[in-house]
């Protein structure tokens, strides 16, 4: 199975705490280390000056780089319970040691995964206890105590960090998210229900105000015939053509949508009748304009249907039943026109 960039997040996010988290523990381990452990020094610079890079490496060429990264992680437990019991469980050594393992399994899999990571911990100590021997110690120097704070500071910030870009990457996929949700896949524009969001929102702000404003249901003529005639990715190129034609007509404060299949529907802000007719038919006659250049393009002309915000429009669904009224009398009128309801 293919790899994808995706999947190796997760072990890039990792790796820097990683390796500032072994040069921490490092500095930790051996400061209170019992000097006749010649064996075990070797084994903690081999694993902390060496393993970060091979652990990222090994998820790197991993067919699915996540799971071994919880793999790695274990590794972690298991070798920071074997050090602190190389240590004699020396408690503040020991529990910074064990505690910045555990902290990165809460992070990369929740409390099931941290009991996982406790279990290997608790393994690694068992192995050192039954081949190493050491005996208990619980004193400090003020070097080895000094030794230890680096470790319990400055990773719990690196790991932080960490969490707080992943934090950061989910609110901006919630964000993407709802933007998608809002938008119409075809065209970029609102979607019917970012509209009916949009219309709800002005009805009932206390503060908002529809006066001169105009709402314009607009349709694409002729538009199923060039679905049956010419296919599907015909018709999809004459609505986003449509659509271009919209959004340049329109102003900023203005709102273009997709209301539904090749309806769309137009609300023009703080404008007259004679304003908003004036930019409803450049629509119109653009529209046709292109229809006229036979550049190989299938397009339609514009049937549109306008109503200027009433006070008897108590609600977005009366608005927009008064121009879904006007756009049918345009159609009726022949198509390719802008009509005003009474």
């Amino acid at each position: 199975m293919p790899r994808t960039t995706q999947s190796l997040t997760l072990p890039k996010r990792f790796y820097l705490p990683r390796c500032i988290g072994l040069v921490l523990g490092f500095v930790a381990v051996f400061a209170n280390l019992p000097s006749a452990q010649m064996l075990v020094t070797w084994l903690l610079v081999a694993y902390c000056f060496a393993w970060p890079h091979a652990a990222f490496q090994l998820a790197r060429l991993a067919e699915r780089p996540v799971d071994m990264e919880r793999r790695s992680m274990l590794l972690d437990a298991l070798a920071s319970g074997f050090f602190a019991g190389a240590l004699g469980f020396n408690p503040i050594p020991s529990a910074a040691i064990v505690t910045m393992t555990t902290m990165n399994n809460m992070a990369m899999g929740g409390p099931r995964f941290m009991l996982s990571g406790v279990a290997a911990s608790a393994l690694g100590a068992g192995l050192a206890f039954a081949t190493l021997h050491t005996p208990f110690h619980d004193s400090l120097s003020q070097m080895q105590l000094a030794a230890c704070m680096p470790l319990l500071v400055l990773y719990p910030l690196s790991l932080s960090y960490v969490c707080y870009l992943s934090a950061a990457k989910l609110v901006k996929q919630k964000k993407q998210l709802g933007e998608m949700s809002r938008t119409d896949y075809l065209t970029g524009l609102a979607n019917r229900a970012a509209l009916n969001d949009i219309l709800d929102t002005s009805f009932s702000a206390p503060n908002a105000s529809l006066e001169n404003s105009v709402i314009a249901l607009i349709d694409a003529d002729g538009f199923k015939r060039i679905n049956d005639r010419y296919g599907h990715i015909a018709g999809d190129r004459a609505l986003q053509k449509i659509s271009d034609i919209m959004r340049n007509c329109v102003r900023m404060q203005d709102t273009v949508g997709r209301y539904g299949g090749d309806e769309f529907c137009v609300i023009l802000r703080n404008v007259t009748q004679t304003e908003a007719g004036a930019i409803l038919e450049r629509m119109r006659a653009l529209a046709r304009q292109s229809l006229d250049e036979r550049d190989g393009e299938q397009r339609s002309t514009l049937s549109i249907g306008a109503a200027m915000y009433s006070a008897l429009a108590t609600t977005g669904a009366a608005w927009i039943h008064r121009a879904d009224e006007a756009m049918y009398e345009a159609k009726r009128a022949g198509r390719n026109k802008v009509v005003f309801a009474a």
